[in-house]
This record gives structure tokens, sequence and C-alpha cells, in this order.
């Protein structure tokens, strides 16, 4: 099993990114972990923007491909919780109803929570 890095403060507390988690799905391979943080860490405010601005447009052809992506990211990052709520938005049509909306708008508010925790992570890792 992965140790936690030596200089992690066992007092930083992570909102969204579950290190167990993250760990588990990378197995004891501590580059690609550092790789995947890497493509998260890049892909996560362009695709958050994207999402943001998908929710302005009537078409949601490229809202679901985004969730689509995302949720690919999330499940890189092991962040399981994440993962099922991108994925219960699959039947998203071609109208977004306003409960819909809401879920969108508090999953984009995660999506930045998981941001900055990984930026804290990443940080930890150094």
């Amino acid at each position: 099993m992965q140790q936690f890095p030596m200089n992690a403060s066992t007092h930083t507390k992570l909102l969204i990114f579950n290190q167990q988690e993250f760990y588990a799905t990378i197995g004891d391979d501590a580059g690609l972990g550092k790789e995947i943080l890497a493509i998260a860490l890049n892909e996560l405010p362009a695709r958050i923007q994207n999402m943001q601005n998908c929710l302005k447009q009537p078409e949601t052809n490229l809202l679901r491909r985004e969730i689509h992506d995302l949720k690919g990211i999330v499940g890189l990052l092991g962040c399981s919780d994440l993962h099922h709520q991108l994925s219960s938005l699959k039947t998203i049509g071609q109208q977004i109803n306003s409960d819909q909306l809401t879920v969108l708008h508090g999953l984009i508010e995660r999506l930045k929570m998981l941001e900055k925790d990984l930026k804290l992570f990443s940080k930890m890792e150094h």
C-alpha cells in the first residue's frame, strides 16, 4: 500500500480528493500518480470553464461531452462520489430542466473544490 507523503500534514483536510481512493486507483506506481495529477491539474480549469459556458447554451451535446470527459478524469483520481454524480447526469436530454441545472451548478462547485484539493495535495507531494 502507498504511504502518505512524509511532509504531508495530518491536519490538512482535503474536501473532495480522497488520497486512499487515489492510491487504490494507481496502486504503488508513484510515477503514474504524478502523471495523473499533472493531467488533472492541467485539464480541470478548462473543463470547469467549458462546463460553465455550456450551461449558457441551449444545445446540450457539448455539455454531455464535457461531463463524459470529466467523468474520466475524476475516475482516474479515484473520486468515486464525484464520478457517481457525473454518471448520474448521463440522462440529460436536449433541454436541461431546473433540477438538473441545480445539480450541475453544485457539481461545478465540487469540481472547483477538487481543483483546490489537487493543488494542495500536489504541494504536499513535493
